[in-house]
C-alpha cells in the first residue's frame, strides 16, 4: 500500500466511489467502513458519494444513516444535490436524439442486453419489463418509478445504463460511439459488461466540484476513492487521489496513492488514519 500521509497536511473534503470501491464485492458497506464514514462526519469533514448508480438504491447499498451526512453525486455526474453542510443541485440532460439512437441501437444489435432511460435517480423506462426490480431497483420499485420511453424523453432524461448481463458489451460500443454525437460519451464499467451513456459535459469530479464552491474548498483538497473507468475524472482531477487495490490499471496510473482492496477495508484504513490526524 501507498497511503496518503496527512502528518503536515490534511484534504478538505472526501469523494468517493461505491462499488467496487466503498462497497464489498457483495454490494454492501461493511461496518468498519461505515463506522469510518461516521467518524469523519463527526470532524466536519464534507463527504460526497460519486457513484454510477441512481439515488432509488442508495438506501439499500449504503443505509439512510450515510444518506443523512454525505452529499451525492449520481449516476456519473449528471445530477448532484448538496447535503449536510453542502449546498448547491444540479441536472445534466442528455441529447434526446442520442437517447432516441442508442435506444434504437442496442435494442436492434444487442436485444439480450437490458437497458433503462434514466430521469431523476426515481423514475426511469426499461426495454425489457423482466427483472426490473432485481437488475434496476433492488425489490423497491413502486408503480410509480417504471414510466414509458415516451414519456422519459418528455420529462428529460440524463443517462441511459445498459446491462450485458455478463456479456462483453466492447462491440456495441464501438457501435454506439460511431453513431452518437459529440455530445454524448460512453463509459465503460464493470470488465465492459455494463456501459454508461452520459452528456459529455457531465463528470463526477465536475460535480463534486459544484457542490464544494459553496464551501470554497477546491479539487486539489478533495481526498477521492475510485476503481474503475467510471472514476477516471475523480481520481485525475482531485488532489488527494486513491485507488483501490482491486483497481484497474488505469486507474492505478492516475492515483497518487493506494490503499487495500475493497474487500480488505481500503477506504476505511485511509479514512481512519485520516481521524487519526485531525484529533
Amino acid at each position: 500500500m501507498n497511503l496518503p500521509d496527512f502528518s503536515s497536511e490534511i484534504p478538505k473534503a472526501v469523494a468517493m466511489d461505491l462499488d467496487e470501491t466503498t462497497l464489498n464485492s457483495n454490494t454492501r458497506l461493511d461496518e468498519r467502513t461505515r463506522t469510518a464514514l461516521h467518524a469523519v462526519q463527526a470532524v466536519g469533514i464534507p463527504m460526497i458519494i460519486a457513484t454510477s448508480r441512481p439515488e432509488r438504491v442508495l438506501p439499500t447499498l449504503v443505509g439512510e444513516d450515510i444518506l443523512e451526512i454525505t452529499s451525492i453525486v449520481q449516476m456519473n455526474g449528471t445530477i448532484a444535490q448538496g447535503k449536510a453542510g453542502l449546498t448547491g443541485s444540479l441536472k445534466c440532460e442528455m441529447s434526446l436524439g442520442d437517447a432516441q439512437v442508442c435506444w434504437r441501437l442496442v435494442n436492434e444489435q444487442t436485444p439480450w442486453a437490458r437497458m433503462t432511460l434514466e430521469i431523476d435517480g426515481d423514475q426511469f423506462a426499461v426495454n425489457h419489463d423482466d427483472d426490473i426490480n432485481e437488475l434496476w431497483a433492488f425489490n423497491m420499485a413502486t408503480p410509480t418509478m417504471v414510466v414509458s420511453f415516451e414519456e422519459a424523453l418528455r420529462l428529460g432524461p440524463v443517462k441511459i445504463s445498459i446491462n450485458g448481463l455478463n456479456q462483453n458489451l466492447e462491440n456495441l460500443v464501438n457501435m454506439l460511439q460511431s453513431e452518437l454525437s459529440t455530445e454524448t460519451d460512453v463509459i465503460r464499467a464493470a470488465r465492459v459488461q455494463f456501459l454508461n451513456i452520459v452528456p459529455t459535459q457531465a463528470s463526477k469530479s465536475g460535480a463534486v466540484a459544484d457542490l464544494l464552491e459553496s464551501a470554497n474548498i477546491p479539487l486539489t483538497d478533495v481526498l477521492s476513492f475510485g476503481d474503475d473507468f467510471v472514476d477516471i475524472d475523480l481520481i485525475r482531477d482531485c488532489g488527494w487521489s486513491v485507488a483501490v487495490a482491486n483497481a484497474i490499471p488505469e486507474i492505478k496510473s492516475l492515483a497518487k496513492y493506494e490503499t487495500a482492496s475493497n474487500d480488505d477495508h481500503g477506504v476505511a484504513i485511509v479514512l481512519e488514519k485520516l481521524v487519526a490526524a485531525i484529533k
